[in-house]
């Protein structure tokens, strides 16, 4: 070989060294930068390891509280209560869900500290493949020198291709583990705020039973009508209502709409008050209102707040009121509760107790709408039959009631509902469209179709007979 083709054969190979190892530097860089772990995963794994502490924390506390023994006289009794409304059996499973989240969050933090191990190698492995190929850029003019750094170069990348398989593996399994450890933890988070609830609805039953006049059971009739004693399994229902109904944020934005049907109003009655927060908006708008319900759960947060509210039959609340006293009556989401004979005793009496012009407002579920009907209406275990809009309007008029309107409400967001097809341009003048229906034919009836759907389907979960006595 002549010297010009050997030092051009020499430049080349130079070249080709200079590009191989810029490529080796940017890889090696971008390697070291992706092994330093995410700093939402890290984050995240503190969080967590913060929750599991609080969940140990808890339980520490209540296993100490249920091994202290069971004290004597009325503390006994509410012992018993509580280990009546909390088995044995229902703790050992709490405390295995509890173990089970350890041992998760442990394999998590393993999984963490071996991709930390490997990142670390990977990065050792690439940088001794530096001074390993530096003898060898030194003889670049020899092929079998280049060729053990492309070598070099090309193990490392399928020793890191491979690694990568196995990392987004564990990746995989790592999220699986994640969305299982949620799952637990919400499940737990639900079992604990029962827990709660059933433990403060047990501290006030035992409560009016201690400060029961002697020889008068707790919870006797009152002037109004109430007539049962205390019930230790109301909060069943308060829990039912906090996860399905919605939180006291997103049902006062439901109710504000009626507030001005009730201005400068007074002596206000909500029937089924529930949690109270139709009560909290009247009083903000300086409107008398009281409430009355059959759940001493939603009576005793009621009156937690400041409110007024009474544990009273509905008919026997109103049949004790002086005719044409009250100056309006609200009831949201009650009517569906009712069996037919006592709704419409309800009507009755309340257009009774009812000034003139007062304005009555029955809320309930738009059985006509098949969403909310299977979606909502069946959901509640309570609910006693299902009222079609036309079927209330006819017994709100029935009863003497007048300017008694259908007010619609919730409706599904268009999103919601079955879409519709755009009709085709016009067919130029002068085509003659193929034998049979057209496209636009066959595009009207689809969209005819699916407005028939959307009107049962997808109007609106709720509405509202509103009137005036």
């Amino acid at each position: 070989m002549s010297d010009d083709r050997h030092d051009a054969v020499i430049g080349r190979l130079e070249r080709e060294r200079e590009q191989a190892e810029r490529r080796y530097v940017a890889a090696l860089a971008a390697l070291d930068t992706a092994s330093h772990l995410p700093d939402a995963l890290v984050s995240s794994a503190a969080a967590i390891e913060g929750e599991l502490v609080r969940l140990n924390m808890i339980w520490s506390q209540t296993s100490a509280g249920a091994d202290a023994g069971s004290p004597p006289g009325f503390v006994n009794r509410l012992m018993t209560e509580i280990g009546r409304l909390m088995p044995w059996r229902r703790r050992a499973l709490h405390g295995a869900m509890l173990a089970t989240i350890n041992r998760q969050a442990e394999v998590i933090r393993g999984l963490i500290d071996v991709t930390k191990h490997f990142h670390s190698h990977v990065i050792w492995y690439g940088q001794t493949v530096a001074p390993f190929a530096a003898p060898q850029r030194r003889g670049v003019g020899s092929a079998e020198g280049v060729e053990v750094v492309h070598a070099a170069v090309n193990a490392l990348a399928t020793d890191w291709r491979l690694h990568w398989d196995a990392l987004q593996a564990r990746e995989q399994r790592y999220d699986a583990r994640t969305a299982a450890l949620t799952k637990a933890y919400d499940e737990l988070r639900e079992v604990a705020s029962l827990a709660q609830q059933s433990t403060a609805s047990l501290r006030r039953t035992v409560e009016a039973l201690r400060t029961a006049p002697s020889g008068e059971p707790a919870g006797s009739p009152s002037p109004a009508g109430s007539a049962a004693a205390p019930d230790p399994n109301a909060f069943t229902y308060v829990a039912f209502e906090d996860r399905y109904r919605g939180s006291t944020d997103e049902i006062r934005k439901r109710l504000q709409d009626y507030l001005p049907l009730f201005a400068g109003a007074a002596n206000v009655v909500d029937v089924g008050c529930g949690r109270g927060e139709l009560l909290e908006l009247l009083r903000e708008q300086c409107v008398e209102a009281r409430g009355i319900d059959i759940n001493d759960e939603m009576v005793a947060q009621c009156r937690a707040r400041g409110l007024s509210a009474d544990k009273v039959d509905a008919i026997a609340f109103l049949n004790a009121q002086p005719e044409q006293s009250l100056g309006g009556l609200i009831a949201i989401q009650v009517v569906e509760h009712l069996e037919p004979s006592y709704l419409v005793r309800f009507i009755e009496a309340a257009y009774r107790a009812m000034k003139s012009d007062a304005p009555l407002v029955l809320e309930t579920i738009n059985a006509a709408c098949w969403s909310a009907f299977f979606d909502s209406y069946i959901r509640d275990f309570t609910h006693a039959r299902p009222l079609h809009p036309d079927t209330m309007r006819y017994l709100v008029q029935a009863s003497g009631f007048r300017s008694v309107d259908i007010q619609f409400r919730s409706p599904f967001a268009e999103e919601d509902r079955l879409p519709t097809v755009p009709l085709p341009a016009a067919v130029p003048a002068g085509d003659t469209p193929a034998a049979g229906p057209s496209t636009a034919d066959l595009i009207e009836a689809l969209n005819a179709h699916a407005e028939r759907l959307n009107a049962r389907l997808f109007t609106h979960r709720d509405y509202a007979i509103v009137a005036r006595r």
